[in-house]
């Protein structure tokens, strides 16, 4: 028999995971296709209806994306915050504003990193040069606010959080 991998791991981390990963946990979610581009419209675009999100994000189709806010309902993510007649308004729950910060590092790296692929001009750009400064200082602020642990505390109490929505703010246009 092999050696466990509570031999082999790392001295930095602290807990062992007992057989479990905390990434492969977040991607089961997170890493279904469109599921990031589904919070990213909803928490970093400000669009929160089924059709805008349609006509924002080439390629989703209404199966996919109606399939997608399901599972992000399911989990903790988003929630309606108003229903209508005909249509469905959502909102990210603490849950989904801890996704944030990684939404963030992907459109740093992404525009670091993937600039041709991004940009007309193909030139890479900072955080900064993507999001207005008072957005980032806004929604990292916003994060604080809602309770996300920072590195140097120890994480509050786990509660639910699917009644707690927090609309996000309209974008002046």
């Amino acid at each position: 028999m092999g050696a466990d991998f509570r031999d082999e791991q790392p001295q930095e981390l602290i807990v062992p995971f007992d057989g479990g990963c905390p990434v492969k946990a977040s991607l089961e979610v997170l890493g279904r296709k469109w599921a990031l581009l589904i919070l990213r419209n909803i928490g970093l675009y400000r669009v929160e209806r089924f059709n805008e999100m349609l006509r924002i994000t080439p390629g989703l189709t209404k199966r996919v994306l109606a399939m997608r806010l399901r599972e992000l309902e399911r989990e903790g993510f988003i929630q309606p915050v108003e229903r209508g007649r005909n249509f469905t308004r959502w909102g990210l729950t603490a849950k989904g504003r801890d996704a944030l910060p990684i939404l963030m590092a992907l459109v740093h790296f992404g525009s670091k990193w993937y600039a041709r692929e991004v940009f007309a001009d193909g030139q890479p750009r900072s955080l900064g040069e993507v999001f207005d400064e008072s957005y980032i200082r806004t929604t990292m602020r916003e994060l604080v606010a809602a309770g996300v642990p920072h590195a140097a505390r120890r994480p509050s109490p786990v509660r639910s959080d699917r009644d707690n929505a927090v609309r996000a703010p309209v974008r002046a246009g």
